[in-house]
């Protein structure tokens, strides 16, 4: 199975890092992580540092092979090319 996330619901409950350690050791077999709340809506840029920081605990707690895909701040088809 795959799933996608968001970093939290709103700005003070950011909580990626819980959720992608629960969905690893539930068996996920990779995992996406869209960078903004989903209070921020397109109000601001995605976070890449933070889903960095999840990649980087994977490896840490040897979950390395989960792949982590980054998500957010392609607005058009033209940003994607």
């Amino acid at each position: 199975i795959t799933v996608k996330i968001r970093l939290g619901c709103e700005a003070d409950t950011i909580n990626c890092s819980e959720v992608v350690r629960t969905l690893r050791n539930a068996g996920a077999a990779a995992i996406t992580i869209h960078g903004r709340t989903a209070q921020q809506g397109y109000s601001k840029p995605a976070d890449w540092d933070l889903i960095q920081k999840v990649v980087q605990e994977g490896y840490e707690e040897g979950f390395g092979d989960i792949p982590v895909v980054g998500n957010g701040d392609i607005l058009t088809h033209y940003e994607a090319t």
